[in-house]
């Protein structure tokens, strides 16, 4: 099952969990599942439909923008790492 890579601040969703394992076949199926699990990371993630602009989601190290975005392919022993800017000053 592919794992998810859960950046600290958003672990508070997760039980503290930095590598979460959810079914899918796509990024989008994965996100869907991790979101399933976890709904109140879903407003942290997506905004009217769409990943927000300053969340990154890579598949095995590489930008799910330069693959096929949330459509990307995922196989079982794939890792999905969500990147989260944090703002502040």
């Amino acid at each position: 099952m592919p794992v998810v890579l859960v950046p600290s601040a958003l672990r508070q969703y997760t039980g503290q969990q930095a590598r979460v394992s959810v079914p899918g076949q796509t990024v989008a199926a994965i996100l869907d599942s991790l979101t399933a699990e976890a709904p109140a990371m879903r407003s942290h993630l997506f905004a009217a439909g769409a990943l927000r602009h300053f969340v990154v989601v890579s598949k095995n190290g590489q930008d799910i923008r330069l693959l096929q975005g949330l459509a990307t392919p995922v196989a079982g022993t794939d890792e999905i790492r969500i990147l989260a800017s944090i703002a502040g000053g």
